[in-house]
């Protein structure tokens, strides 16, 4: 088990938490914990990739309607290129692509589940973080599906 201690701990590193992290660490020595993918729900499951299935939707409906560009549209989206380039947008899923700004800022990234353990402790697996000023919950939302009978056996779509 090892133990580090650090003025401000962030728990959660999506948009949120990459900025409380940035701030912080101009000064004070900061730590960002993430169970999943640094960026979090807005670079890979929510704002990003779906503005990536919109907006070629948005161009060509824009194009039909300018009189000398709507004759240039001949014919229907292909939703496979659609889908890779949102795959390419969300780097399938990697995040290393977000880590230089954390190594450029000195904050070291635990990865794993974070669980608070004790006033300003943090425990990320055997590793054991005390804050000296403040631990930040930043650890975002998930969807919530109404208790409808049927819904969720209908898989409802979310933003994951």
């Amino acid at each position: 088990m090892s133990e580090r201690t650090f003025d401000v701990i962030v728990m959660g590193a999506g948009a949120p938490g990459e900025e409380c992290a940035g701030r912080t660490a101009d000064g004070l020595e900061t730590a960002m914990v993430e169970n999943h993918l640094v960026g979090g729900e807005c670079s890979y499951y929510a704002c990003m990739p779906s503005k990536a299935l919109l907006r070629p939707a948005e161009a060509v409906a824009e194009t039909e309607r300018i009189p000398g560009a709507k004759e240039a549209v001949t014919g229907d989206l292909d939703a496979a290129a659609v889908l890779a380039r949102r795959d390419e947008i969300i780097h399938d899923l990697d995040d290393s692509g977000q880590l230089p700004w954390l190594e450029d800022r000195g904050i070291p990234l635990y990865r794993g589940h974070g669980r608070l353990d004790g006033e300003r402790r943090v425990r990320v697996g055997d590793d054991v973080l005390e804050a000296r000023r403040a631990v930040v919950i930043a650890t975002g939302s998930a969807a919530a599906v109404p208790p409808i009978d049927g819904l969720a056996d209908a898989s409802p779509w979310t933003n994951r």
